[in-house]
């Protein structure tokens, strides 16, 4: 109970930390230039990815969009290909492209599992005591819309490999996995380098299976 009550604190901390981001006023034309030039390829014009390792992001919240741009160039969060497509693009391109994206039409939804949706659902909505796991609905909501506030992503619909892949990130970081090298832990999520955030702390305690079927039934939220 103490370390599910530790778990809801850190989901409030996030929370208060997220909603202090603040997105420099954007211009969409100038960020659909850039995406045009540079993101289109991963991430569709509008936001759809055709890849299934790479996120959709029309439509995606802007604060979210933005923490993430900025956390890829200070080398927060890891990611060799997308780091260097950041590099040389200064603090209002990044708002610029987070506010084109999130003024696209959101993204669809892909396909679940039947065979393991209400399990799937009671994780997700409720979590799991017996393994202090707490649901991801809390965050995320019951629907998987994010919190746009708070800076919290919309899951529902999201690619299923895309999502499984940043758990394990997160999980790697969580149970302070040894890796091979620092871009197999994802720890952007905490409010200082060093302490441990929210996905870190849930994702340490989810199994494989758990990440599979959490990954099939977002997929499918809509």
């Amino acid at each position: 109970m103490k370390k599910l009550i530790a778990a809801a604190s850190l989901c409030v901390a996030s929370f208060s930390v997220q909603a202090a981001i603040t997105v420099p006023k954007y211009d969409i034309s100038a960020g659909k230039q850039i995406v045009e030039a540079q993101c289109a390829a991963c991430h569709g014009v509008e936001g759809v990815s055709i890849v299934p390792a790479q996120p959709n992001l029309g439509g995606q919240n802007v604060k979210y969009l933005y923490k993430q741009l900025v956390n890829f160039k200070a080398g927060y969060r890891k990611n060799g290909l997308m780091q260097s497509q950041v590099a040389n693009l200064s603090q209002q391109d990044l708002a610029n492209v987070a506010g084109y994206y999130s003024n696209q039409a959101p993204w669809g939804v892909g396909f679940g599992n039947p065979a393991t949706t209400q399990e799937a659902s009671k994780l997700f909505l409720g979590g799991d005591k017996s393994r202090d796991v707490i649901g991801c609905a809390g965050c995320h909501g019951p629907d998987a819309a994010g919190n746009a506030w708070a800076a919290f992503p919309r899951l529902g619909g999201q690619h299923a490999q895309y999502i499984a892949t940043q758990l394990k990130l997160f999980r790697a970081a969580g149970r302070n996995d040894d890796i091979d090298s620092e871009d197999q832990k994802r720890v952007n999520d905490a409010g200082k380098e060093g302490e441990m955030g929210m996905m870190q702390t849930v994702a340490s305690r989810l199994s494989d299976r758990d990440i599979r079927i959490l990954s099939d039934y977002v997929s499918a939220i809509h």
